[in-house]
């Protein structure tokens, strides 16, 4: 009777910690995600590839096509 209880108590702590984990997946998964609702209201990064020393910078012509001096 005692192993009994025992087995009943270690099933009972596996049925919740399996809940938990399954609730945590469900709330994750009807959350919206940080990264894609902040990507959202940003604006583009805009950047310059430049050369080592900052002398020469890449930039874009009037066709839209990327040159560098």
């Amino acid at each position: 009777m005692r192993t009994d209880t025992y087995t009943k108590g270690i099933l009972t702590i596996i049925a919740i910690a399996l809940s938990v984990l399954a609730s945590v997946q469900v709330v994750r998964l009807l959350a919206p995600s940080q990264a894609i609702a902040g990507a959202a209201k940003t604006m583009p990064q805009k950047i310059a590839i430049c050369s080592e020393s900052g002398e020469f910078c890449a930039a874009v012509d009037e066709t839209g096509r990327l040159y560098v001096k």
